[in-house]
């Protein structure tokens, strides 16, 4: 009798010290997701984000799986891609049989792009036009470099004032600029790493929304390995990254060579 007595005592010990346990881990949870869901300031959340975002003086490389999805039309493209903020890039394709079909460089505000197969050699400014004539990506290149390394563009800073919003475990700090919302960027506190960029046009329509995912380190930093660019209602542009790497590079190193004894075409009138 009394061994069944000190059997229930112990199961009824057991019982609420699980219970107490319980409680402590729980109320540890909460204390920290408390502490990290929101910011004090946008003010905060930038300074925060400072610090993980990959610096303006590293250039990185990495090998892409890239996707374009325009207007229902799917263009895939594996390529080796090298870029440095605020806005030096380049980029050369991968194709499963022979050389490269593609380079593709932007530095100093200029566009070069060499295509072997057609013989021909492409120069003008790095504007979204000519990007996007070979790349259905509508956006300026001080934009898209950035974003390409999962940072928000330089003049996303250059805004009169911000407001922050905290909620669903993110972070959002809203840039005005005249009275506008210029972009948007949603923050996650737990990290300080960016993982929503959204551009504006005059008038409140979305020029481009940017999502980053799978954020790895790369040196003393993060990079998203994982990015989607959603262009308005047309394009949808992909990303992969696979075996980021932080170097140093001249920038003399990104623009592309005029082959010998070939004529460029100008993509300017």
């Amino acid at each position: 009798m009394m061994f069944m007595v000190y059997r229930v005592l112990y199961r009824i010990l057991l019982l609420l010290g699980i219970m107490v346990l319980g409680f402590n881990i729980s109320g540890c949870a909460g204390y920290k997701h408390s502490v990290h869901s929101s910011y004090a300031s946008p003010e905060a959340a930038l300074r925060a984000l400072a610090t993980t975002a990959a610096p303006g003086n590293r250039a990185f490389t990495s090998t892409a799986k890239i996707e374009i999805d325009h207007r229902g039309n799917r263009y895939p493209l594996k390529a080796a891609v090298m870029m440095k903020r605020p806005a030096l890039l380049r980029v050369e394709s991968i194709p499963l049989i022979g050389p490269p079909d593609l380079y593709l460089s932007i530095a100093e505000g200029e566009l070069r792009v060499f295509l072997p197969e057609k013989g021909a050699f492409y120069i003008g400014c790095a504007t979204p036009q000519n990007i996007a004539r070979f790349f259905p990506v509508c956006i300026p290149a001080t934009d898209m470099i950035p974003v390409l390394m999962g940072v928000p563009p330089e003049n996303a800073k250059e805004t009169e004032f911000l407001t922050g919003e905290g909620g669903e475990g993110l972070y959002r700090v809203d840039q005005y600029e005249s009275g506008q919302k210029m972009c948007s960027l949603w923050i996650d506190p737990a990290d300080g790493l960016l993982t929503r960029f959204m551009r504006f046009m005059e008038g409140g329509g979305v020029v481009y929304t940017a999502d980053f995912s799978d954020h790895t380190r790369v040196g003393e930093n993060f990079l998203p390995q994982q990015i989607t660019i959603r262009i308005g209602e047309v394009s949808i542009l992909k990303i992969r990254y696979r075996d980021l790497r932080q170097f140093e590079a001249d920038p003399e190193s990104f623009p592309l060579q005029i082959p010998e004894g070939m004529i460029p075409i100008p993509l300017d009138p």
